[in-house]
């Protein structure tokens, strides 16, 4: 296999074994013989039809919230349903991906991915080595697809694949050097210095001391705060050269900027900080998670649905970062 709902439950006291047969066009087969050669194509209109009768299931059991069809493709020796999210934003796909399944899943003695096979199948009456589901987070052929699940039958077994947009996670142990010989008074000191709504003030001055300042021309970063109770969440957009270091301007704008004219296209960049805190019994724990994005230099406004994700393109870049940002953090917070 090459990639790029609720049923009514019913418990019977018995089992019982046999074998299907289903009718695809003018080719029949047994589930028992899998060898049978079909051609899909000939019934290409009634997969067609039966991909609105998918939608109507999905809207029936719930899951047409989160999901739709977004397609259907039809081969000779395969079938490919592909599904989608009625959402732009890769954050909200996921946290809503995340909460479907875990809900489905808790509820069912299935998961939710064997679930949107099972009911393709029948429904479409192909075969399940025949059959496949593509669910991305976009299909715009200008962007680069973040979220990913493929769902197919092989070595007798429903398979699914995955692909996340994924972030840098870092950890910072923080103790003072001689924790076990310090006075308890001085123990109550360190940890009402180091709680965590002072530590997470402290990294947002640090953030906006460190990232609110002109880095390249016509740039105006900022830190916007995003959550700041359980976990601090903060996000800096309107970067440039803070992660992609070595980027320039194109040959044309250097020209451009020779003949007077004022021009700035190196790429702008968003960073998204997720930080948690936990206390140990001899200091706490800082748990960094670095989101990294990069837009076109040459708008003003990089609009909606323009940022890439660094992990795809610039994954050593964003390592490098994160190992440095741990390093400076840690200082910071030791020694403001």
């Amino acid at each position: 296999m090459s990639f790029k709902h609720l049923p009514i439950l019913v418990l019977l006291p018995f089992f019982a074994i046999h074998l299907e047969s289903q009718s695809l066009g003018s080719t029949t087969y047994s589930t028992a013989a899998d060898s049978v050669i079909v051609d899909l194509t000939t019934d290409a209109l009634f997969f067609e039809q039966q991909k609105e009768a998918y939608q109507r299931w999905l809207d029936h059991s719930g899951l047409g919230q989160v999901l739709r069809v977004e397609t259907i493709k039809v081969e000779p020796n395969e079938l490919a349903l592909y599904l989608s999210f009625p959402y732009n934003d890769i954050d909200t796909i996921m946290v809503a991906w995340q909460k479907l399944k875990q809900t489905f899943d808790q509820t069912r003695p299935i998961s939710l991915e064997r679930q949107l096979f099972y009911k393709m199948v029948n429904l479409m009456e192909v075969r399940q080595t025949l059959a496949n589901i593509q669910i991305y987070d976009t299909y715009d052929l200008r962007k680069e697809p973040l979220f990913f699940r493929g769902i197919y039958f092989a070595e007798g077994n429903v398979k699914v694949e995955t692909s996340d947009p994924r972030s840098k996670i870092r950890e910072v142990n923080i103790r003072p050097p001689s924790f076990e010989e310090m006075k308890k008074t001085s123990v109550e000191a360190f940890k009402q210095r180091y709680s965590r709504n002072n530590v997470y003030n402290s990294i947002y001055e640090y953030a906006k001391a460190r990232y609110e300042r002109t880095v390249c021309d016509n740039r105006d970063p900022k830190v916007r705060i995003l959550e700041n109770e359980e976990v601090l969440r903060f996000e800096v957009f309107d970067l440039c050269k803070e992660v992609l270091i070595d980027d320039s301007n194109p040959l044309l704008c250097r020209i451009l900027q020779k003949l007077g004219h004022h021009c700035n296209w190196v790429k702008r960049e968003l960073l998204v900080f997720t930080i948690t805190y936990k206390s140990l019994e001899d200091g706490f724990r800082l748990h960094i998670e670095i989101d990294g994005k990069y837009g076109s230099g040459y708008y003003d406004q990089v609009r909606r649905g323009g940022y890439l994700s660094m992990e795809i393109d610039f994954d050593d870049y964003l390592e490098r970062y994160a190992d440095e940002f741990k390093e400076r953090l840690k200082s910071e917070i030791l020694n403001p």
